[in-house]
């Protein structure tokens, strides 16, 4: 009897709890060796950095970015290396002192509608093609101001690439 009890005690916490750990689920994040959190998003910081297959400049180039402030997500740090994904799911290790902590977003699809606020009510403050790279300036309540050559606009979070999920920033 007693442990039919603890059975249906267990189920009810497991299902009170889901969405807890549902929610941890999604990205567990950790202090790296750095001492910042990682996952992360950072940025390239010039125009041509290699990705490599392992983190050290003896593993063999896998391939070249060439174009500075795109938007990495690191999701591990040996030493001054740091594992990265890109937009495209692509991994590979970059040599730390190659990224920059300077946020950016990068448009994903085809066009988005940058509003003039938070608010899927606002109308559109410009329009950003797919490739374009803007500053991340802060991110509240699931929206994100960005900044592209000078034009600034809201973005949904999820609607580009740069934030992990419901991230805020000032």
């Amino acid at each position: 009897m007693a442990i039919g009890r603890f059975v249906c005690l267990s189920i009810c916490l497991l299902a009170f709890c889901q969405p807890f750990f549902t929610a941890v689920a999604k990205e567990k994040t950790i202090v790296g060796q750095s001492g910042y959190l990682v996952p992360r998003y950072v940025s390239l910081a010039k125009n041509i950095v290699n990705v490599r297959t392992g983190p050290d400049g003896k593993y063999p180039i896998m391939w070249v970015f060439k174009k500075a402030g795109l938007p990495v997500k690191v999701i591990a740090e040996y030493k001054d290396w740091r594992k990265i994904v890109d937009s495209e799911g692509a991994a590979g290790w970059i040599w730390g002192p190659l990224l920059s902590s300077k946020r950016t977003a990068l448009i994903i699809v085809e066009q988005q509608n940058l509003l003039k606020g938070p608010d899927s009510g606002q109308p559109v403050a410009v329009i950003a093609e797919a490739g374009v790279v803007g500053k991340i300036r802060r991110c509240e309540y699931g929206w994100c101001e960005l900044d592209v050559d000078g034009f600034t606009g809201w973005l949904k979070q999820g609607s580009f690439w740069g934030t992990l999920d419901e991230e805020l920033l000032d």
